[in-house]
């Protein structure tokens, strides 16, 4: 695991700091508005879903990471995975599976 961790690392050149925000669109422009940001910069969403499952069943979570300019249809995409009914994650499964919030 220790070799895929590697292999996967992002290795930031620089980083930014600003305000907390609330949408794509407002950290788009709070990213824009500082000066060390490069011209070309795109940004991605990370999409969490789970699949309907069995009341007994253990639900495995959905990953997915696309541009954010990238129209996601959770139907064409449970239908390609050959699952059912893919709706957003909740809080309670962000956390349990990940450790997470939405705003993470």
């Amino acid at each position: 695991m220790a070799s895929l961790n590697t292999t996967f690392a992002a290795n930031p050149t620089s980083s930014i700091t600003h305000a907390p925000t609330t949408s794509p669109a407002e950290w788009k422009e709070a990213l824009i508005a500082h000066e060390s940001t490069p011209k070309d910069f795109e940004l991605i969403k990370t999409l969490v879903y789970k699949p309907k499952t069995a009341k007994t069943a253990t639900p495995v979570p959905v990953v997915v990471i696309a541009r954010d300019s990238t129209e996601t249809n959770s139907t064409a995409i449970g239908k390609a995975l050959n699952l059912k009914e893919l709706r957003l994650a909740s809080a309670d499964l962000l956390k349990e599976f990940f450790s997470l919030d939405k705003d993470s």
